[in-house]
């Protein structure tokens, strides 16, 4: 499709073509042993780090950062600070992480039997599900 820059409608359809290219595929998988490895290395998420982030950012947007002329505090930071730890306060404490386990996870197992030791190597059936707890 050949987009014709004087004609509105062209372009619009260019665009609309654009944004449906987004949805094809989706994000990709991370490695189970990445996941593994990496995500206890992690630090969890921090109010005053996501806070200073956005401040430290407002000066994209042309609005003043740091003390007022006054040379008072500027209570639009404080407000941000307030926002972020109440958002992720309730990420923390109400957040639900589902995850669903597919069935056929090896599993094996070793015990004692009136026979004498007993192995058991085999695979789940079911699935199963799993919570987690955001930090």
């Amino acid at each position: 499709m050949t987009i014709d820059f004087n004609n509105i409608n062209s372009i619009v359809g260019g665009f609309n073509k654009i944004l449906k290219l987004s949805s094809v595929g989706g994000a990709p998988t991370i490695p189970t042993p990445l996941i593994l490895a990496g995500a206890p290395k992690r630090s969890g998420l921090s109010p005053t780090r996501v806070a200073s982030r956005i401040i430290s950012r407002k000066g994209e947007a042309g609005i003043p950062v740091g003390v007022l002329p006054s040379g008072s505090v500027n209570p639009e930071e404080i407000m941000w600070r307030i926002a972020v730890e109440e958002i992720i306060k309730e990420l923390q404490e109400n957040g639900i992480i589902n995850v669903a386990i597919a069935p056929g996870i090896t599993l094996s197992a070793a015990g004692v039997g009136p026979s004498g030791p007993v192995s058991v190597f085999g695979s789940t059936i079911v699935m199963s599900k799993a919570y987690g707890v955001i930090q």
